[in-house]
């Protein structure tokens, strides 16, 4: 069975797994703050563990360089990771597709189970999304991907302004449309507790706008993945005044777009009425921010001496491993202490401390086993049937 599973595995693309080790160690500096803070804090941070300026400063560089930043170098390599596993099941399969949904069946197994720990999961919903992007990899022009990632763009900004228009300037909620009262019921009508701290229940038609835009977001990164993989750009292949350029690029135009977006909520004192426009700036800023991290994350992959960027590509090799070990330590080590704890200075010393951990566990455990243990037991079920 073995045979069956590794004879037709191509080389691994270094880059990726350097990329992948890099996007879970910096996610965890976004959960961390589901771990260890009120839910609230997650979405209005000046709720909850800003105590002195340290505070502030660690909120202020995690929001412009880390949130939806993290996760949208994730998706793009979940997107990058359907096209390698399509490519490779075609030559074990006569149906790679009906292999794909199954292996991705899995994982939502996988995330639901993850989900009954940690409300934060993202397996769940990014098996959902590979339903419908397995699809996509048939499709042989790239400008069709890049039409498609324009057009979820622009619905999501329409259906931001649509939910915008449902509040007034205090997060009330003031639409009387029949859908919006209906879905409302049961939760508070306002924002609720994902904005105000002293809310009992989350405000049901702004949860919902909060799923849609992790979801547009999910889903267009991960197409934005297929994309740059078609075009060979994120495997490292260029050469390094192209990854130098992007990089440049990048970073000029997401930066401004992802500071602007922070600006607006702090020179507000997070006022409720620039939730949503400061939401659109943020998230325009991921493209290009996500464009900006391959450039120099490639160029640190292929001027680093292995014994660096070895340790790195093993993390990202172990990133299901990983990302849910993260999950125990936050949920149940945090946990122990009680939310609002730790201010969130106090808990990026708690994300040192994994990172130290899983840099130095996963290139042993690799060099020993192969596998991680969840990527062992998920490529055993996935093949368990062919």
């Amino acid at each position: 069975m073995m045979d069956k599973e590794n004879s037709y595995t191509r080389e691994r693309i270094t880059n990726l797994d350097f990329i992948r080790g890099f996007a879970l160690l910096g996610i965890l500096v976004m959960n961390v703050i589901a771990f260890g803070l009120p839910l609230t804090a997650t979405t209005n941070p000046s709720t909850y563990g800003i105590e002195n300026i340290l505070d502030w400063t660690v909120l202020v560089i995690s929001s412009v360089f880390f949130e939806y930043k993290m996760m949208g170098l994730f998706s793009m390599l979940f997107g990058v990771g359907i096209m390698i596993f399509l490519e490779n099941a075609r030559k074990k399969t006569s149906k790679p597709k009906t292999l794909a949904i199954w292996r991705n069946f899995l994982l939502l197994c996988f995330g639901l189970l993850h989900y009954s720990i940690w409300i934060g999961d993202v397996l769940a919903p990014y098996a959902v999304c590979a339903f419908l992007l397995i699809l996509f990899p048939d499709v042989k022009k790239p400008i069709l991907i890049l039409l498609a990632i324009v057009f979820l763009i622009i619905a999501f900004i329409v259906i931001t302004n649509y939910f915008s228009s449902l509040y007034d300037s205090s997060g009330n909620l003031i639409s009387q449309e029949e859908w919006v009262l209906l879905a409302s019921e049961g939760g508070e009508l306002s924002y609720g507790s994902i904005w105000f701290p002293d809310s009992e229940a989350p405000g049901n038609i702004i949860g919902m706008w909060w799923f849609i835009g992790a979801f547009f977001r999910a889903i267009t990164l991960m197409l934005f993945g297929i994309f740059l993989y078609k075009l060979k750009i994120i495997q490292g292949n260029k050469e390094i005044s192209f990854y130098k350029k992007i990089s440049i690029y990048g970073f000029s135009i997401g930066l401004p777009l992802s500071i602007y977006s922070i600006y607006l909520l702090v020179s507000s004192g997070y006022d409720p009425s620039v939730l949503f426009i400061s939401n659109i700036f943020n998230t325009l800023s991921v493209i290009p921010m996500v464009l900006g991290y391959i450039g120099v994350l490639t160029i640190l992959n292929l001027k680093l001496k292995d014994s660096i960027t070895d340790r790195l590509r093993a993390c990202g090799r172990l990133a299901f491993s990983n990302y849910i070990v993260q999950t125990i330590f936050g949920v149940f080590i945090l946990g122990a202490f009680g939310l609002d704890t730790f201010s969130r200075a106090q808990l990026m010393i708690f994300v040192f401390m994994v990172w130290v951990i899983q840099i130095a566990w996963s290139k042993p455990i690799l060099d020993r086993f192969n596998y991680g243990p969840l990527e062992w037991l998920w490529r055993k079920l996935t093949y368990r049937f062919i």
